[in-house]
């Protein structure tokens, strides 16, 4: 292996070419895997760290900011497709997310909904394989995946220094919170 070569990188170039020109369903539910994996972990340091303050502080912390705190980790995971209508493994893919009505790309405000049904992960897969444009969640947020020039993960970067508030964003933040407050009605005490 060579010194400069990252080990991500070095498995995804030995691995993902031989599945380039395979079945749709193929690559489309492998896009989904590659993206739970990269997610869990981008938000692992995230859970360790809401679980260490919930111990550390259970007792002075409000029910609200509890809430806010357990479901941070699901925040970050379901807003995967934020940056130009692309998650991570659809950029290492290229596969992109547009709205079925005036094929644009996606807004973000409709790749947070598209990822709401993510806690039915299985079933979304089984979807996936069935429909490789369109899973649950392109349903609701009436999006369809397509397939997108390929793009090296550092291009999240790229299209992070780019990004100004948008209207779209108080949207993500009131449907999460609705969402989120929600979820933890039915899972939790809190209340």
């Amino acid at each position: 292996m060579n010194v400069k070569e990252s080990i991500p990188n070095t498995f995804l170039n030995r691995h993902i070419p031989k599945f380039q020109n395979s079945n749709p369903k193929i690559q489309r539910v492998l896009s989904m895997l590659l993206d739970h994996i990269i997610m869990c972990i981008v938000i692992a340091p995230i859970v360790i760290l809401t679980i260490g303050l919930l111990l550390h502080f259970e007792e002075s912390l409000n029910k609200v900011f509890i809430i806010i705190l357990i479901f941070l980790p699901y925040l970050v995971y379901f807003n995967k497709d934020f940056f130009n209508a692309k998650s991570p493994a659809k950029r290492i893919l290229g596969y992109q997310i547009i709205d079925r009505k005036n094929n644009e790309l996606a807004s973000e405000l409709q790749c947070f909904v598209r990822n709401l049904t993510i806690i039915a992960w299985p079933i979304e897969v089984i979807i996936g394989l069935i429909n490789p444009e369109r899973r649950i969640g392109d349903f609701l947020a009436n999006t369809k995946v397509v397939v997108s020039e390929k793009e090296k993960l550092k291009s999240i970067w790229v299209d992070l220094k780019k990004t100004t508030l948008k209207i779209n964003y108080l949207g993500i933040i009131i449907i999460g919170g609705i969402y989120f407050y929600g979820l933890g009605y039915l899972f939790f005490d809190f209340y």
